[in-house]
């Protein structure tokens, strides 16, 4: 008799479970956020008037189960979780951080023109406990093309849950390390970053 068939049996079915959980926690809506709906356009964004807009899409399961909290200076402005988007269509125009926080915080600074849209993608990367966050300016098309057919599930702030606003110590951390990577010749994304007029 093979002794290794019911132990194979017992690891397939626990990676199976795992795979099974791992899906479930991923298609659960951000911590508070509540879903807009299914397919959205990112094309088809645009901004109040007089304002600006931004995107911040998330392409990819990978690291799903972890909540990618999102800050414009030291305001929450929305949550990212497993495969799925967020919008804002009411930006001042004017420079702002924009500031992704989960085990650690990743910064970008953007100025923000009127009646432009901008597209920011969110991507894990793997941390020493959770996933970590990549920020990235993107073009409509490259965000689109990595968003797939399918569009993206849109998520709005949940009014009756809302999240706390980033703290000063965090937000002054984030600051200083983005400028003293400027200065380290990094995040030429950002700075050479222009937006998109709304056609």
């Amino acid at each position: 008799m093979n002794k290794k068939g019911p132990f194979r049996l017992i690891y397939g079915s626990k990676m199976l479970l795992l795979l099974v959980l791992g899906t479930l926690l991923a298609a659960c809506s951000p911590a508070h956020m509540v879903k807009k709906g299914d397919n959205l356009n990112i094309l088809t964004v645009k901004p109040d008037p007089g304002k600006a807009a931004l995107v911040v899409a998330r392409t990819t399961v990978f690291g799903g189960a972890i909540n990618f909290f999102t800050y414009l200076d030291h305001k929450f402005i929305g949550v990212t979780r497993g495969k799925g988007c967020f919008v804002k269509t009411d930006i001042a125009p004017g420079t702002q951080y924009l500031i992704a926080r989960t085990e650690s915080l990743e910064t970008g600074k953007l100025l923000f023109e009127p009646d432009k849209v901008y597209y920011v993608q969110e991507s894990p990367r793997i941390g020493w406990v959770v996933a970590r966050v990549i920020l990235a300016p993107v073009s409509p098309e490259h965000l689109l093309a990595e968003i797939g057919e399918y569009g993206c599930e849109c998520y709005v702030i949940d009014e009756k849950d809302l999240a706390e606003d980033l703290d000063e110590h965090e937000y002054n951390e984030a600051v200083t390390d983005y400028e003293r990577e400027i200065g380290e010749g990094y995040h030429k994304e950002f700075t050479e970053y222009k937006g998109f007029t709304v056609k």
